[in-house]
């Protein structure tokens, strides 16, 4: 197998070489392995995304409605905008997907160059989004020049605080999700101007929140996204006619008990600090679910896999 198949493949180096390597029966040294972090603030991720903010008009619903939906931003540089890109958006077609993909490959380049000469000639798209970054778009320097030293300065400051415990929550989310880290290293990219966050494969970027600890929850919300089994979960609900937006729930779910004995108390004891609970005026079915969870987080071990845990949430949700 070449390095080029196995980077498709997304196979682990590490987790390779240990199954290999592992004697016959003894895999927990597998079982083990998380991936490391890798915190960035990259000029070329932060540029992508900020034109992708100031047009999210002309990009898919999926992403426009959610973490390109930053009207603040917008409207602070609305003047930004030009009607000749505007033009050229508007006549591409567009796939969700192709984007992500496209963010992603960004998030692991080196430079635009070496973007470029993976992405030439493939979509109509990712071509217009290459020139827009080839030629700089407009005012981005100046952006950048006052955008750079606050992200450098948040980039310290949670990696201090997340790498004690980075370990400890991705071992902590594959035992609840019951799926293995197939990466060896994950990017998460520090950017100014979303409204939120995505992650794709092995790929995050997220905006910097004031308060570290909530922002250890929305990291390991992220890194929930990438491990939870949410095909299953979203394909039972449907087959069983309730919500498939409950797939959030369990995703923020498995997030927050992998994550909660690693934040801060507040201060004051009697003060919450708001994004680390799940919400339930943004996730459904929040009150009647966290039980289970909260009892599945003491021992998931006596679920034989997470199609166990499924088929119990299901059964909650036919009942409420």
């Amino acid at each position: 197998m070449t390095r080029s198949y196995l980077l498709k493949c997304r196979i682990s180096f590490r987790h390779l070489h240990a199954l290999l390597s592992s004697r016959p029966g003894s895999y927990k040294v597998v079982e083990t392995l998380v991936p490391r972090i890798r915190l960035e603030a990259s000029s070329l991720v932060n540029e992508f995304c900020h034109v992708s903010v100031l047009y999210s008009d002309c990009l898919p619903l999926e992403l426009s409605s959610g973490m390109l939906g930053n009207k603040v931003y917008v409207s602070r540089n609305s003047h930004l905008r030009q009607n000749s890109i505007l033009r050229e958006l508007q006549k591409a077609p567009i796939s969700s997907r192709s984007w992500y993909v496209f963010a992603r490959d960004l998030m692991w380049a080196g430079d635009l160059e070496e973007v470029v000469s993976d992405w030439k000639g493939r979509e109509l798209m990712t071509d217009l989004f290459l020139k827009f970054l080839s030629h700089g778009s407009n005012g981005w320097e100046q952006i950048w020049d006052l955008t750079r030293p606050r992200l450098e300065e948040y980039k310290q400051k949670f990696g201090s605080a997340w790498s004690p415990v980075s370990d400890s929550v991705l071992s902590r989310l594959s035992q609840l999700s019951k799926t293995e880290w197939t990466a060896d290293e994950i990017r998460v990219h520090l950017v100014d101007c979303l409204n939120g966050g995505f992650a794709w494969h092995d790929s995050i970027a997220f905006a910097t929140l004031p308060d570290i600890e909530v922002q250890k929850k929305f990291l390991a919300h992220e890194l929930s996204e990438l491990i939870t089994p949410s095909q299953l979960v979203s394909e039972e609900l449907e087959r069983e006619g309730l919500d498939p937006g409950v797939t959030h729930t369990v995703v923020d779910m498995l997030a927050y008990f992998s994550v909660k004995d690693f934040i801060a108390k507040p201060v004051h004891s009697n003060v919450e600090r708001k994004g680390v609970v799940p919400n339930r005026n943004y996730y459904p079915k929040v009150e009647e679910l966290y039980s289970i969870f909260e009892d599945y987080s003491k021992n998931p071990s006596e679920y034989n896999d997470f199609a166990s845990l499924v088929e119990k949430i299901v059964l909650r949700l036919k009942k409420s």
